[in-house]
């Protein structure tokens, strides 16, 4: 069950609810939808009679606005099928740039209007494989989208696309259609969305919308059964059926079926039987109506809400389009320049801490640089001290041990005159000797001796002073223990 719970809290997150509008001759429509397992819904609405605003639409609409507590922001609104014009033309290209230059320059001839004037979009409907290629032209008169738009912009909202109510109830019809048993893509079918002053007539061929006329009969109309409304209503129907077999030139229609309002006009089923050349059914796209509602269609309120990324029209004017696309450049830059300016935030904070921790790492190793040279100065002290006290103990090899060792073996004829220590325990003695051979008596006593090594003989000289005669000589050796 937590799966689960998650699995819909994240499915709530990207199917967020989609907020559509319709603002008509005679109904302002307001409906919030979203997307549930069985499919789409309306989640909130609020419908009001234009006849019935006392003040201005754009008060009506926020006030709506305010009640349902609807999201402003990014809204879709579309315009009926009886205030649009549309074409089914035929070029012989199947470059969409060569097209796309082919209708603007053609765009002049297909209405009585300046192009300054109009705002106009088509979509490809099919291409042949002789090399042509079909359009569906769709053109509505420039003040009529911006009284909307400024009637929507008064009321605070913004209009994210302009799209158009016939593409909206194609869409909720495809779906429909292919939940029905033992449905053919491929046959074509013609749908009737009967509104409440008019209707749409959509001809579906192959899964795709390749025709579509208004109707300037709803359902106000049928329901005034002395009026003859409803046999003009037949004949306005054949004569569609004529119109798009002669300028669509498409295959012939196997089945009508009936939508919008048609459930709720009493007896249109008894006006249509025996007059139509084909089958037909009417079907309900809004099950739980109120009965103020009764007489008003909700299909293109549904089907624009399913593909409200992916609207093939978009009557949105050209200079709005440009200012909505500087918006968002201009918003992305902002978000680019916040993102940069935290990584660099960011980067900063790290390089920061990352110095925080080298200083505080260095100022460790000088601590423990301190300790540790603290106790080797201790150490150091107390090594000299041990040998210093090993030489006090053992004093074998020092200056006085020599001397003791040489005077040991001096004869007593000998006067040393001088003993000189050198390094590597080198000694060298000079003296006075009465004759000669004491001094070589001395080499011959330290030669034999084990503690003296390497004994030479630098000089001796007879010298005379005062009347007496004496030897002086120089004897070089080294001390061994």
């Amino acid at each position: 069950m937590a799966v689960k719970g998650i699995l819909e809290f994240i499915k709530h997150i990207f199917n967020k609810p989609s907020v559509i509008v319709e603002i008509g001759n005679d109904w302002v429509k307001i409906a919030e939808c979203n997307v549930s397992q069985s499919g789409i819904y309306i989640a909130k609405s609020g419908f009001v009679k234009l006849a019935h605003i006392k003040t201005s639409i754009s008060e009506a609409v926020s006030e709506i606005f305010r009640n349902l507590k609807l999201n402003k922001q990014n809204v879709i609104t579309y315009l009926p099928r009886h205030l649009v014009t549309t074409r089914i033309l035929e070029f012989p290209s199947t470059n969409p740039k060569e097209i796309s230059d082919i209708i603007n320059l053609q765009i002049g001839k297909q209405t009585p209007y300046t192009k300054e004037e109009i705002v106009f979009t088509y979509k490809v409907i099919d291409t042949k494989r002789e090399g042509y290629t079909k359009v569906m032209l769709v053109i509505v008169k420039r003040n009529l989208i911006n009284e909307r738009l400024n009637a929507l912009q008064k009321a605070g909202i913004r209009v994210d696309k302009v799209g158009l109510s016939s593409e909206g109830v194609f869409n909720w019809f495809s779906a429909f259609y292919s939940s029905l048993p033992g449905a053919k893509s491929p046959e074509t079918v013609i749908l009737v969305d009967i509104d409440s002053s008019y209707s749409d007539f959509l001809v579906i061929c192959n899964g795709k919308l390749v025709f579509t006329k208004n109707v300037l009969i709803g359902a106000n109309h049928l329901i005034e059964e002395l009026a003859g409304f409803q046999d003009k209503f037949i004949e306005e129907l054949k004569h569609s059926i004529y119109v798009y077999q002669e300028e669509g030139n498409g295959p012939k229609a196997t089945k009508m079926f009936f939508s919008g309002a048609a459930i709720n006009v009493k007896g249109l089923a008894s006006v249509l039987s025996g007059k139509l050349d084909m089958p037909y059914e009417i079907i309900n796209p809004f099950k739980n109506a109120d009965n103020d509602f009764k007489f008003i269609s909700v299909s293109s309120i549904l089907g624009i809400s399913m593909k409200r990324s992916a609207l093939d029209f978009d009557l949105i004017p050209n200079e709005m389009r440009i200012k909505k696309l500087m918006e968002e450049k201009s918003k992305n830059l902002t978000i680019m320049g916040v993102l940069f300016i935290t990584i660099m935030m960011m980067l900063s904070l790290l390089i920061l801490i990352n110095i925080y921790n080298k200083n505080r790492y260095i100022a460790q190793l000088d601590n423990e640089n301190a300790r540790i040279k603290t106790e080797s100065d201790n150490i150091e002290r107390m090594r000299k001290s041990i040998i210093l006290i090993q030489d006090r103990i053992d004093a074998k090899g020092d200056s006085l041990t020599m001397l003791d060792y040489l005077y040991k073996i001096l004869p007593k004829e000998i006067c040393l005159t001088s003993v000189n220590i050198e390094r590597k325990k080198q000694l060298t003695i000079r003296g006075l000797a009465s004759v000669m051979s004491d001094v070589f008596k001395l080499v011959t006593a330290l030669e034999n001796s084990p503690n003296f090594k390497s004994v030479k003989n630098t000089y001796i000289r007879t010298k005379k002073e005062e009347n007496a005669e004496y030897a002086d000589f120089e004897i070089v050796c080294f001390y061994e223990e």
